[in-house]
């Protein structure tokens, strides 16, 4: 599919939390589509599946149809940019060989089928292997906390979240299990405290593993809670701003009845002004104000929709722009 590239492409990626039982199917779709950045969770259970995920990319990036051969890329993962993130629950940041371990786990399990094999063409055997790294590892929650999620019920207690990050350093620099790493879910002192804790270790000689800054960090914003401290530490650092729930879901999930973010009467008349989707509105918002987004759905048209956020530019002036802004709560 030909893909009309924009500033913002590099900021728009596909979520893969509660998609249900139809969820290979569902990737499939958004791989069809055209996407190639996808977002995930270690977390297998009704809202994570991340064995699906990583079915539905081999299904779509191999040819398996060859019985007893072995199969063919139908495309090169490399080639086609495919960029898959996921994240490391809390309770599991039990040891630092914990932490590498599952996340080496999590790249075979999502693109291990993506690696390159260097043929010895002499006598036929693999003389090397170049494996193909997770995007972002992230850890997802910095702890555990009465009703984040039922496996968190009953852990009395974790890693520091110093000693699991230089874990996470790991990941990277001597492990090539991913290319970047992130933290999720935690408050601006904890963020700081991480990029106060790597300068410090910078400013030492043969460090080891080697200090590194969180590449991404991944959390809840939408315009009626805009994060506006995260962002603002992760616009000074640096660091990627990537949003979840971006469309207003966790308004709804917490409270029940309509969503207040795409219902919000702005947002509706900027979407019929615009001929648009309200989601396309609010994504639009997000992403001009400098937030990747991850947003997902199970329907067809509705994804589509959504790629429209990756072929074609935002399109918000700064007047709506300011009028979305200023529905924030906090």
């Amino acid at each position: 599919m030909d893909v009309m590239i924009n500033a913002y492409a590099d900021q728009v990626g596909f979520g893969t939390a509660a998609l249900g039982r139809d969820g290979a199917n569902v990737v499939l779709t958004a791989l069809e589509t055209g996407f190639r950045k996808f977002d995930t969770a270690e977390e297998s259970d009704h809202w994570y599946d991340p064995a699906a995920v990583g079915s539905a990319l081999r299904s779509f990036f191999l040819d398996d149809t060859q019985d007893g051969e072995e199969p063919t890329c139908r495309f090169s993962c490399r080639d086609e940019n495919l960029r898959i993130s996921t994240k490391l629950p809390p309770w599991e940041l039990t040891s630092v060989e914990n932490i590498r371990t599952r996340a080496a786990n999590s790249r075979e399990q999502l693109v291990g089928f993506c690696d390159d094999l260097i043929i010895d063409d002499e006598d036929g055997n693999v003389i090397e292997k170049r494996p193909y790294p997770l995007d972002i590892y992230y850890i997802h929650a910095p702890e555990c906390w009465d009703g984040w999620h039922p496996r968190c019920d009953g852990v009395e207690e974790t890693m520091p979240l110093r000693e699991a990050w230089m874990a996470m350093e790991a990941v990277v620099g001597i492990d090539g299990s991913a290319s970047r790493i992130g933290l999720s879910n935690v408050w601006p002192d904890q963020l700081l405290d991480i990029i106060d804790f790597v300068n410090e270790r910078k400013e030492q000689n043969n460090v080891y593993p080697p200090p590194r800054m969180p590449d991404a960090l991944q959390v809840h914003a939408d315009p009626l809670h805009p994060a506006k401290e995260l962002r603002a530490i992760c616009m000074e650092h640096d660091i990627e701003f990537v949003s979840y729930s971006t469309l207003g879901t966790q308004h709804h999930m917490r409270n029940g009845g309509g969503n207040p973010v795409l219902g919000n009467r702005v947002i509706r008349d900027l979407a019929q002004r615009y001929d648009r989707s309200t989601a396309e509105v609010v994504l639009s918002w997000a992403l001009q104000q400098g937030m990747s987004v991850i947003p997902r759905s199970t329907n067809e048209e509705h994804i589509y929709q959504l790629y429209n956020m990756v072929q074609y530019p935002p399109f918000l002036d700064d007047y709506d722009l300011a009028s979305i802004d200023a529905l924030a709560l906090n």
